[in-house]
């Protein structure tokens, strides 16, 4: 092993490696576990340091269900990290510094038992995995008179003004993505006392096939949803939403949002052919930015402000670096960055604790390998739909829905987390489609040798889920 990095300080033999993840979401918590089990098995001294702005790990894939009363989906990170030996520091990295290999961090606080932390921390491998956040200055107004559900705080504001809805209430939705569907359906579900509009520059659910977005356009006929297609808000009101004909309609309606200044407001004057479209409550769902640490510190990134990666995950500029999850620029088979989501998260986490390892141990790097395989939707609490695609995200003409498809959705959303505490105890465990051979050069994880309580055995449960799902589908796709 490497014991001085190429500008940083130089470690003694046997000093553990210190590692840096930044980002507590689906890829660094997973990167964290992983990376901590194999290296012992290794006998691979390591220093992990997890950073988060948060201590809880929040599953952003519920958060449409926190909107409309159901309980949080934060849970304490401590709970996943325990005997991991991962070191959690609650704070922000502010700026990385890639040619001395330091990160500087601004500290909220400390988690209880997990020691000191400095303001400025050396690393020998970095994970840059800070994810995304919503991007409410791409429309004038979104700040002030929108609320954007990209965190729990989001999905709590909203929460609490559905509640002091009253009957006749306008809600209007912006987007027309999954995060869009997956709140206009949830709310109009558990609110039928309110008006619920669709507001989206293209057609609702684009990237599903044409069987899928029939299903949706009768899903929303039967929740009430009124659809406003080919539409671009060009400003938000205290009084509702101003729209204008979209001349780009066909687009895919949920993106990737070009990086911009915070600060920003986009101005788009109203226009003869605008019109204001009535609401009382409005909700800012179209699309998600990456955040700007790594064009703040310097670093290549794509014209959106992705960390640019090789095949390895590995910053090639910056042999210390690695990244996953939604802030990277993960190149798929046709060049274009892999969409932002869980899916994509997890196995991206996975495969960049791997190649560090093999960095740490001097070994070669495994190519990162991946292949799509569904689009899950939830359509409320008593409907969802399942979009088989092909390895390359393309729909296929074979669909789940109705209540099936809500039970494969909700035994997706078990099974990642499922995944995380498994990881834990059986280190390497996780498996993704499209995952090369290259990916996993150690043999099959086998239990650790300490100790566990059984009450945190979760490997059976995430094989059982696993499982079932894998029958059901057999069984149930049509």
């Amino acid at each position: 092993m490497n014991e001085t990095g190429q500008h940083g300080e130089q470690r003694g033999a046997g000093t553990p490696a210190r590692v840096i993840i930044l980002g507590g979401g689906y890829a660094g918590v997973l990167a964290a576990l992983r990376l901590a089990g194999k290296a012992r098995r290794r006998h691979l001294p390591l220093s992990i340091t997890l950073l988060n702005g948060s201590p809880s790990f929040t599953e952003r894939v519920r958060l449409h269900e926190v909107a409309v009363g159901h309980p949080s989906p934060s849970r304490p990170l401590s709970g996943f990290l325990e005997g991991s030996g991962v070191t959690l520091i609650v704070g922000w990295a502010r700026r990385i510094d890639a040619e001395a290999r330091t990160v500087d961090v601004a500290v909220s606080n400390v988690a209880p038992g997990h020691g000191s932390a400095p303001r400025r921390l050396p690393y020998d491998a970095l994970l840059y995995a800070p994810g995304s956040i919503a991007a409410p200055e791409v429309v004038s107004g979104g700040r002030e008179h929108a609320f954007q559900v990209d965190d729990a705080e989001g999905a709590l504001a909203l929460r609490k003004r559905l509640a002091a809805a009253r009957s006749g209430d306008r809600v209007v939705v912006v987007g027309g993505g999954l995060t869009a569907i997956e709140l206009a359906t949830e709310i109009a579900e558990v609110a039928p006392h309110l008006s619920v509009t669709l507001a989206t520059r293209g057609q609702p659910g684009a990237d599903l096939s044409p069987r899928g977005r029939a299903y949706l356009e009768r899903t929303f006929a039967a929740l009430g949803i009124t659809l406003r297609t080919s539409v671009s808000a060009l400003a938000l009101q205290p009084d509702g939403v101003r729209l204008a004909p979209d001349p780009g309609a066909g687009a895919s309606p949920e993106r990737r949002v070009p990086r911009q200044d915070p600060g920003a407001r986009a101005s788009h004057p109203p226009d003869a052919s605008s019109e204001l479209l009535p609401a009382e409550i409005v909700v800012l769902a179209t699309g998600f930015r990456p955040s700007g640490l790594a064009s703040a510190s310097g670093l290549v990134t794509t014209a959106d402000g992705r960390l640019v990666v090789n095949d390895a995950l590995q910053a090639p500029a910056h042999p210390g670096l690695w990244g996953a999850g939604d802030a990277v620029a993960v190149p798929g088979a046709d060049g274009a960055p892999l969409r932002m989501a869980c899916a994509t998260a997890m196995p991206q986490g996975a495969h960049a604790a791997d190649s560090i390892l093999a960095s740490l141990l001097d070994e070669p790097l495994p190519t990162f390998g991946f292949a799509f395989a569904t689009r899950c939707i939830s359509l409320g609490r008593r409907r969802g739909l399942v979009q088989f695609v092909d390895r390359d995200d393309r729909p296929l003409d074979r669909l789940a829905f109705d209540r099936v498809g809500a039970w494969l959705k909700e035994a997706v959303c078990l099974y990642t987390i499922a995944s995380l505490r498994a990881e834990r105890r059986f280190p390497g465990i996780f498996r993704w489609p499209g995952r090369t051979s290259a990916s996993a050069p150690e043999p099959a994880p086998r239990a650790p040798t300490s100790p566990q309580p059984a009450s945190r055995s979760a490997a059976p449960v995430a094989a059982t889920v696993a499982a079932t799902v894998a029958a059901t589908v057999a069984a149930t796709v049509r």
